[in-house]
């Protein structure tokens, strides 16, 4: 049986949702960008203080809040009350899959400490058809697939290099998310979406926002793109005829 993310023709992803008039990974951010039309949206997780899995993307406060403290040194509520400050809504994960059920998420483990509990939340809700778990450690993918070998996983940094040089990975693996280079290495190419073509797997590229590479991409054969850019991306999936029901 497919999962939903193998079931759409091309697959576009909002990255943490609409973060040029919210605060990103929030509530608002989220609905922004499912009015639009989404049905992916790429979101991070971390733990509070008070062991809270939160979609919250940075270790620290300084790039939103100008804050010099750590997000595993605050509680829940201390966070939260600093989006209230901006009129928006901090959420756990439980809160994500729960407000919008209908949606499929690409949630990315930052940190170790959120792994057991997201098996357990994810799971808990029946959400492992439309959640993909990506990390750039593949040892916290790892532990999602030895608990559930059906689980939809993305390629950590260290697979993708052993599948584009020595054609080696985890057959359980069914996504590759990548970006276009990588530490001066270019990884997307013809002959490497054709040898996740002939393995079955998907190709994801981040974090794209102009229309000449979106366009290019697709043309290329990409299976899904990520973006911060979300009208852009939607506008032209629409021209594209890329919008799957």
């Amino acid at each position: 049986m497919k999962n939903s993310y193998q079931k759409d023709l091309f697959i576009g992803l909002s990255h943490r949702g609409n973060s040029k008039n919210f605060i990103e990974n929030s509530f608002e951010a989220f609905n922004s960008v499912i009015q639009m039309g989404y049905k992916y949206i790429e979101t991070d997780l971390r733990m509070t203080l008070d062991g809270e899995v939160i979609a919250f993307h940075d270790p620290d406060l300084r790039r939103l809040f100008n804050l010099d403290l750590w997000v595993k040194d605050l509680t829940f509520n201390e966070i939260a009350n600093l989006f209230k400050e901006k009129k928006c809504r901090l959420l756990t994960l439980e809160d994500t899959l729960k407000e919008f059920p209908h949606v499929n998420f690409n949630i990315d483990l930052k940190v170790k400490e959120v792994i057991q509990q997201s098996i357990e939340i994810v799971g808990d809700l029946n959400a492992f058809d439309r959640v993909c778990f990506a990390s750039f450690h593949s040892s916290h993918t790892k532990k999602i697939l030895q608990h559930n070998q059906n689980a939809i996983v993305s390629m950590g940094m260290k697979d993708v290099a052993l599948f584009k040089f020595f054609k080696i990975y985890n057959k359980n693996i069914k996504v590759i998310q990548i970006p276009l280079k990588w530490k001066g290495i270019k990884l997307l190419t013809r002959s490497f979406m054709r040898k996740a073509d002939k393995n079955n797997l998907l190709v994801h590229i981040w974090t794209v926002n102009d229309k000449d590479t979106i366009n290019n991409l697709i043309d290329i054969g990409v299976n899904g793109i990520i973006t911060d850019e979300p009208e852009l991306l939607m506008e032209i999936m629409k021209e594209r005829d890329l919008i799957s029901d």
